[in-house]
């Protein structure tokens, strides 16, 4: 087994432990995009299919399997609320205390938060609950200015 194959194999198995990690902290979890969710699970099974077919080697396996659990828990990575920070993407996790400002839009039954840091917005999250029942969630956790019900 190769250094690569060795440190891509334990890189999909720590994105995994964090990602469980992870799922278990968010306490408003909101809507994900599904035509993304969908993209990457079919990537991924198409990857898991020519892995098993073409792999002819255990490096291969190693690092095809990799490649497919990371795709998974890119796809189904949580993005809400927990208690002290917003998690808007893999790549997107900013404590409440660096966000200076929340917008809440109602749109149907939906409720559309937008997360500003200084005048850009960072993230916009959709969650399916009332801005009543987020904004008593929120005002605990910000000042009364620096969240803007609309």
């Amino acid at each position: 087994m190769t250094g690569f194959t060795l440190f891509y194999g334990l890189l999909a198995i720590a994105l995994l432990i964090i990602w469980l990690i992870v799922e278990t902290k968010i306490v408003w979890r909101a809507k994900r995009n599904r035509l993304w969710t969908i993209f990457l699970c079919c990537a991924g099974i198409l990857l898991l299919g020519l892995t098993l077919v073409m792999g002819r080697t255990l490096n291969d396996q190693i690092t095809g399997i990799g490649s497919v659990v990371i795709l998974i828990v890119i796809a189904f990575w949580p993005r809400g609320l927990t208690k002290t920070s917003l998690i808007a993407n893999l790549n997107t996790i900013h404590q409440f205390a660096a966000i200076s400002k929340i917008e809440l839009l109602t749109q149907g039954d939906l409720v559309e938060a937008c997360f500003y840091v200084g005048e850009i917005r960072i993230a916009k999250l959709r969650f399916k609950t009332t801005v009543e029942k987020l904004q008593t969630f929120l005002k605990d956790r910000f000042p009364k200015k620096r969240l803007v019900v609309k």
